[in-house]
């Protein structure tokens, strides 16, 4: 059953959608525990009652668990957007506001040309240098770039085979983000993007969001690097904090 706001809904509704407010903004997380519903009463100023009411549809929703002598639990297969850096997923996805309807990729494979760089940002000695090139639209709008630098041995570590680009892509937009172990990501702004999709991509005051992006394994090696442009306007970036789950 999905409750509906209507010009005066009943208390229960209000409570209703400002739990479920609080559970989508990442205030509680998927798999924590809500407060009980002592706290939770006094916390809305309502009766249990009213409170057991919006328990009730939130759960029969599928938005939260009961177990029983534990209490009320945001379910792990929730189905609501993610608005937070904090889990490791496609950072373009999380950050753009616009639905991405397609993608172009442009893939360039070279000799390396500064291996002091290389060294410092993957730790180790690289002959090839792949730059991999996104262009991401919204009904056939430019609304993100993305510019991924690797070396040979991540490519061959997670198996790219440059001749199928669109293997390539998927694991780039994808799967990377369910087989590395970490991520460090930079904010900045900017009024210049990369060439030389600089064409392609626009902002209406001429300010970009910079995501700098390093992808890690297991022992805090980089083992790709992204750089993502965002228009100001067509970004959104949010990042859920807190102390400990209830």
């Amino acid at each position: 059953m999905s409750i509906e706001n209507k010009k005066n809904p009943p208390l229960y509704v209000a409570i209703y959608d400002k739990l479920f407010k609080l559970i989508n903004e990442g205030v509680y997380p998927v798999g924590s525990k809500l407060p009980s519903e002592p706290e939770l009463s006094k916390m809305m100023n309502v009766s249990r009652m009213t409170l057991r009411q919006a328990l009730g549809f939130l759960k029969e929703d599928g938005y939260i668990e009961t177990i029983h002598g534990q209490g009320n639990f945001i379910k792990q297969n929730m189905n609501v957007k993610s608005v937070g850096l904090e889990k490791i997923d496609n950072t373009v996805f999380q950050c753009c506001t616009e639905t991405i309807d397609d993608i172009d990729a442009y893939v360039d494979v070279s000799f390396s040309d500064d291996y002091d760089y290389m060294k410092k940002i993957f730790n180790h000695d690289s002959a090839v240098m792949i730059r991999f090139k996104r262009v991401y639209k919204c009904k056939n709008k430019v609304v993100a770039q993305a510019f991924t630098m690797l070396p040979s041995e991540t490519a061959s570590r997670y198996q790219m085979n440059f001749n199928d680009l669109q293997s390539v892509l998927k694991i780039l937009e994808e799967d990377i983000f369910t087989l590395i172990h970490s991520s460090r990501i930079e904010i900045k702004f900017t009024e210049a993007i990369l060439p030389p999709l600089h064409h392609e991509l626009r902002s209406n005051n001429n300010l970009f969001v910079l995501l700098i992006e390093n992808l890690c394994d297991s022992m805090g090696n980089v083992v790709l690097k992204n750089k993502i442009y965002i228009p100001i306007e067509l970004s959104s970036i949010k990042i859920n904090r807190i102390n400990k789950l209830p």
